[in-house]
């Protein structure tokens, strides 16, 4: 798992998107997974002071349910 991106684009803007770079805030390493990244929104740590803290992904359930049904 790489703990920078290379390649920050990788799926075409024409087609479906097929993987996506997901953070794992334990390792603070990035690797690519198959499939649509789960629409959402990156909040801040409640309570945390620490300047690199990545937040907590917040998932938005409607927005994916309907992602499925299209």
């Amino acid at each position: 798992m790489p703990k920078t991106i290379d390649k920050l684009i990788i799926n075409s803007p024409y087609e479906e998107p097929k993987e996506y770079w997901s953070y794992e805030r334990i390792t603070r390493m990035f690797s690519k997974i198959e499939g649509r990244r789960p629409a959402g929104y990156v909040m801040a740590t409640p309570g945390s002071k620490a300047f690199d803290d990545p937040g907590v992904f917040a998932e938005i359930p409607l927005v994916n349910d309907i992602r499925n049904r299209l």
